[in-house]
């Protein structure tokens, strides 16, 4: 569903704002996208997101080469692997602590995730890839399907091409959010 068409100035503010070392590569796949939108998502929708894929996440098979990369399936196998450390950046079970304390039974992200239409061979896994809040959205998807927190309709920022934004604009149910 969309909510309100936005600008890249915005999505980069907000970008900023949440901080990390990753805001040149957020911009730089985004800026190929001629839309940009604030969305609010269902709970499939969210649990449909495409998740990355970097040495530092496939390490334990969290998001494999070939495999579902759904943030539903990744954190199905985060839950099967006891949560790991895969890096340093990549902790998992402190980042499950965090979301612990910041969502309590509440199961609504507090900052907006950043998605982008899915690209380049990732469309195979979904229409949507997780751009910027795969640490949030990991978290909170695990909680979910430990039964620790409901699911609370998640705002995000979405970049899409012109032809996207139009099917969306139009309703046309294959590629809604």
């Amino acid at each position: 569903m969309l909510i309100e068409h936005t600008t890249l100035d915005v999505i980069e503010k907000h970008l900023l704002g949440m901080g990390g070392g990753n805001h040149r590569d957020n911009m730089d796949r985004l800026k190929r996208f001629e839309c940009h939108c604030s969305v609010s998502l269902t709970e499939k929708e969210f649990l449909d997101l495409v998740f990355l894929q970097n040495d530092e996440v496939r390490t334990l098979s969290v998001s494999p080469q070939g495999c579902d990369r759904t943030l539903r399936a990744v954190a199905r196998r985060a839950i099967d692997l006891g949560q790991p450390k895969l890096t340093d950046n990549w902790d998992l079970a402190e980042n499950l602590r965090r979301m612990r304390e910041k969502l309590g039974k509440r199961g609504q992200l507090p900052e907006a995730l950043v998605l982008c239409e899915a690209k380049c061979g990732e469309e195979q896994h979904g229409p949507w890839y997780l751009q910027d809040g795969s640490h949030r959205a990991l978290a909170c998807a695990t909680l979910m399907l430990l039964d620790e927190a409901n699911y609370e309709q998640h705002i995000a920022y979405c970049s899409m091409s012109k032809r996207m934004y139009q099917m969306l604009s139009a309703g046309q149910p294959d590629n809604h959010l």
